[in-house]
């Protein structure tokens, strides 16, 4: 995603050289894309406020979740700042100002949240001139915003651009602290007077030296306050996340320069008071997010109401990256409030203890395999006698979640192959599931999730002697981000979890072979209440009891859990009974990186690690990422010890990664993370861990681990019925999956994407004027032609439950304005029989309007029709077309449904037709149509939709009036329908003359026996149907 920062100013004075002018401009641009963003999170957040970003936000797109609870975060964390200070009691004039304000309507906000306390506050906004011109042109022309400034003027000469009472706009470098001083000397008095500054991302873009001038001066005024929020590195440069955020910046031509100075929140207290600052505290946003002093339980739930969010990790690094720092130079009326961010350099160890020791290699994948994350481990039997493999399976891969499983191998296993296809269906795409060995058994796949509030419940045996997955007993309650723990006799043990994005799970359920799915009872009241902890063991499991502890996870108000709690599990012959003990918070500063959300834990070679993870207030050091864990069997007790790794050059960014023990290693397989609006950092190899206790001796590294492959089933998706078969093992339909959404800024982007043939939305791209501009009587004044009507719901291709009809085009606007069910589809004027459809030819006078981005060149160069197409409530039938399309929605909102294409032997097409009349949109249930496997794009006005050609669809409207574009492109050299081919609907060649050839075949049969004819036709027919399956 390209979110950047907003603006501030960073050359000042003078006559600007053309290259720090074009900076200057570069920086000035960051703040277009942050107040987008920021209108985004007002649309969605703060539904009961008045909005005043929407008069700076012409074209309001909502962003991504993490976007938005990260803006979030950041406009709450300066409101509160803002909010303490006008509220102080105090003798003095108040002035609050903010530097490099960008579009930022701080001074309306202000005003409406906080009247009393607002009333005798002057507001100053500084940031460049050109940009404070448009900012105060915002403001002349809109009623809403100078409507509360009173003795309004705007001055044609000096730096104040916009004068009132209340509020001031002031052109001005902030590196001119001449001009500066000179301002605000004459405008206050500066004795009776408190200062309070606001910098939010803005003196980042300054260097270091001018940033801290400025800093210093304004300690000098006689009373002054500072609020500033900023990027920090709390695991220096070379961390992924923020290798990622300097590298965008970077590339934006903003560079961040004080971060580097000073990286640490303790860096920015030092850097404030050596500036003379009196009092001075800075606490990054992860810890900020978990004060009680900022936020309150119930208001961190709040958020999870007005959208699904399950990006955790990728949030704490987000707020582990940002400091908000407050400063004055007076002690503050306020407590300093508890500073738990920093943790020791060693985490405590026993006397006793000896440490592990060990080396991390890295691997890097070949063609990009192995890329993927919050997947889950599973052996994998090798072949030709050798150790198994290890593999990493499902998860989110680059564009779309994966049902595939990477294939690692290490060289002791020179002669091992990887397995192919497995020779039956596999479960469905998914992530943040568990999979859990069983020994030889193989391994149970419990749960998972493709969107937060969309948890599944089918659980899979997968078995790694016959490479098989076998479908068991769905567990009762759908969950994601559970634990679960094997335990010796092939039972599974999960616990916990989330059931949709608002409900943490408490229950527990044990399964095994026999039995499947028996819940465990609780003998008390107390049980934990958290989602992804880590389930690990103390003792042996015997034959009646197994005990361990379950360490982290996240709690309902989106906090890490310092709860230590230990289990014990009771199983009798009728039931089975699970005791909870809670052992409090005591743990939390002996063992600082104890407590975790996300990590992953194995039991290797006698030794429980625990690795990668977030932890609470604070990003994990480097050091601490990797650590042992010391259980005390008889006293219950639990501790961490850090291990001596030795690191590579490639470090790794240890979320969504999966591991596995093997011999004397540990491998580390995907991980990565959305690094907030910079862009997705992957681990693009995997990491060898090899091993070993102070007093072992060190026999060298472990053959280190590498990417060998991807295996898939024969298909993507659960194994099919064959359309002879019976329907009812399919009785109810599946949910639809919903087609992600994806930004991209090259046409290589959409090289990719036209690579996996998967269909996905594209957001955030420019299709012209036509989105603000074809309206019904913009449409209705440019066009006066003739075209064809249908009036029914829904259309029926087969039946032709419609009819062709010429109808003036006002009548049809008219028409569909009042909700009447009418489709347009657009033909060549003049030769509609003859040439494809093309907006440019056959709607000149609106062509202009809509164009295709540069990122989607290729689907100019090889385009084959753009049809207009405008409907009222009218659903189309379900078909597929031959060649690949993008389609353009202008105007209004849209559902389609789409399946895959091995989904066309469900919905009765008849030979050589390329419609269906099955109403896909109705209920399926108990149809053979069930047994298909749906997904779901809604359309907003802007996106577009890639759809894959032979993919099945069916389209809808959602509300009035839709307008949208096609653009038919072809995507194969040769091998299209021969002669016209007007609607590009055509089947290929192949598929024609295979027709002929089946007519030929069964002729030579036409002289056998009736029975004898249909047996050997049905044994063709299933040599066939083998055939298309395992191609």
């Amino acid at each position: 995603m390209s979110t950047g920062d907003k603006s501030r100013s960073v050359k000042g004075g003078g006559r600007l050289r053309p290259k720090a002018s074009k900076q200057d401009d570069s920086i000035m641009g960051t703040n277009n894309s942050s107040i987008v963003s920021k209108r985004s999170v007002e649309r969605l957040y703060y539904p009961n406020e008045p909005h005043f970003f929407r008069y700076f936000v012409k074209k309001p797109q909502r962003r991504a979740p993490l976007i938005n609870r990260g803006y979030w975060l950041r406009m709450k964390a300066i409101d509160h700042v803002v909010s303490q200070f006008l509220k102080e009691t105090t003798g003095k004039k108040k002035i609050v100002v903010n530097l490099g304000c960008g579009y930022d309507p701080l001074p309306w906000q202000s005003w409406a949240r906080y009247p009393e306390a607002s009333r005798d506050v002057t507001f100053v906004d500084i940031d460049y001139r050109d940009l404070i011109i448009r900012k105060r042109d915002m403001v002349q022309q809109t009623s809403e915003l100078n409507g509360a400034l009173k003795n309004l003027e705007f001055p044609e000469d000096g730096d104040i651009l916009l004068r009132s009472d209340q509020y001031l706009q002031v052109g001005c470098d902030l590196r001119d602290l001449t001009k500066l001083e000179k301002f605000f000397s004459s405008e206050f008095d500066l004795s009776n007077s408190v200062v309070f500054c606001t910098a939010e991302v803005s003196i980042a873009y300054m260097d270091v030296e001018t940033s801290d001038a400025l800093i210093k001066w304004i300690g000098s005024l006689p009373y002054s306050r500072f609020c500033l929020l900023e990027q920090l590195l709390p695991g220096g440069p070379r961390h992924p996340f923020a290798k990622t955020m300097l590298a965008h910046f970077d590339k934006l031509q903003t560079p961040l320069r004080p971060v580097l100075a000073y990286p640490t929140t303790q860096d920015q207290e030092n850097r404030f008071k050596m500036a003379g600052w009196a009092d001075v505290r800075a606490r990054n946003l992860w810890e900020l997010w978990g004060s009680s002093d900022f936020l309150s339980s119930e208001e961190r739930m709040h958020l999870d109401k007005v959208e699904p969010f399950d990006e955790w990790e990728e949030f704490a690094l987000f707020g582990c990256h940002y400091t908000l720092l407050e400063a004055s130079n007076v002690p503050l009326p306020t407590p300093r409030p508890p500073y738990t961010a920093t943790v020791a350099a060693d985490s405590p160890r026993k006397a006793d203890s000896e440490p592990l020791k060990g080396k991390m290699e890295y691997t890097e994948s070949a063609k990009a395999g192995g890329i993927r994350r919050f997947g889950a481990s599973l052996s994998v039997k090798g072949g030709n006698g050798c150790p198994d493999l290890k593999g990493n399976f499902g998860g989110m891969g680059v564009n779309n979640r994966l049902g595939s499983i990477d294939i690692f191998t290490d060289a002791s296993q020179g002669g091992s192959t990887s397995p192919g296809p497995t020779l039956r269906g596999k479960p469905e795409t998914r992530m943040c599931h568990t999979l859990t060995e069983i020994g030889d058994c193989g391994s149970l796949l419990v749960g998972g999730r493709s969107s937060p509030d969309k948890a599944v419940a089918d659980c899979w045996l997968y078995s790694k002697l016959s490479h098989t997955w076998e479908r068991v007993d769905d567990i009762p309650v759908a969950r994601y981000r559970h634990s679960a723990f094997a335990l010796d006799d092939g039972s599974v043990l999960v616990t916990g979890g989330k059931k949709d994005s608002k409900t943490v799970l408490r229950d527990t359920f044990l399964w095994n072979r026999q039995t499947g799915w028996k819940e465990c009872l609780t003998d008390q009241d107390g049980k934990p209440k958290v989602f992804g902890a880590l389930m690990i063991s103390d003792v042996t499991s015997t034959t009646s009891t197994t005990s361990g502890f379950l360490v982290g996870g996240m709690s309902t108000d989106g906090r890490v859990s310092t709860d230590l709690w230990s289990w014990e599990l009771h199983k009798y012959t009728r039931e089975l009974s699970i005791r909870w003990t809670c052992h409090g918070k005591s743990a939390e500063v002996d063992n600082p990186y104890l407590h975790r959300f996300g990590a992953c834990w194995a039991n290797h070679d006698g030794k429980s690690l625990v690795v990668g993870g977030i932890m609470p207030g604070n990003l994990i050091p480097e050091h601490a990422e990797i650590v042992a864990l010391d259980i005390e069997r008889e006293t219950g007790v639990l501790e961490t010890n850090l291990t001596n790794v030795e690191r590579c050059d490639t470090r790794p960014l240890l979320v969504g990664h999966s591991i596995a023990a093997s011999g004397k290693s540990l491998l580390i397989m995907g991980g990565g993370a959305v690094c907030f609006s910079f862009g997705t950092f992957w681990n693009k190899g995997c990491y060898t861990i090899s091993l070993h206790g102070e007093d072992e001796e060190d026999t060298g590294s472990s053959e280190p681990w590498s990417f060998l492959n991807t295996v898939d089933s024969e298909s993507s998706q659960p194994p099919k019925v064959s359309s002879r078969s019976s329907p009812l093992e399919y009785e109810k339909p599946r949910e639809p999956i919903t087609i992600a959404r994806k930004k991209i800024s090259s046409w290589t982007d959409f090289a990719a994407i036209l690579s996996s043939a998967e269909p996905i939305i594209l957001e955030g791209l420019d299709i012209g004027s036509c989105t603000d501009l074809w309206t019904n009587s913009y449409l209705l004044d440019r066009i006066g032609q003739h075209r064809h009507a249908t009036n029914e719901d829904r259309m029926d291709f087969v039946s032709k439950n419609f009819q062709y009809v010429t109808k003036d085009f006002g009548d049809f606007i008219e028409s569909i304005d009042k909700g009447e069910k009418l489709y347009l589809r657009s033909l060549a004027i003049g030769k509609p029989s003859e040439l494809p459809a093309d907006i440019s030819r056959d709607f000149s006078e609106i062509a202009g309007d809509f164009h295709l981005p540069p990122e989607l060149a290729v689907v100019e160069e090889n385009q084959h029709s753009s049809p207009l197409r405008i409907s009222g409530p009218v659903t189309m039938w379900l078909h597929y077309d031959v060649m690949s399309n993008v389609l353009c929605q202008i105007r209004g909102k849209k559902t389609l449904l789409l399946f895959p294409p091995g989904d066309v032997e469900y919905f009765d097409f008849a030979p050589g037709a390329s419609s269906s009349s099955i109403d896909a949109f109705g209920d399926l249930t108990g149809t053979k149509a069930a047994a298909s496997h749906p997904r779901e794009a809604n359309l907003n006005p802007g996106d577009i939709l890639f759809l894959p050609s032979l993919w099945l669809h069916t389209a809808k409207p959602l509300d009035g009036v839709s307008v949208s574009v096609n653009v038919f492109f072809r995507g194969l050299q040769h091998g299209y329908a021969a002669g016209k081919d007007v609607y590009g609907n055509r089947d290929l060649q192949a598929y024609e003359k295979g027709r002929q050839d089946i007519s030929k075949l069964s002729k030579t049969f036409e002289n056998l026996p009736p029975d004898t004819r249909k047996f050997y036709l049905l044994r063709l027919a299933d040599e066939l149907d083998q055939k298309a399956r395992s191609s």
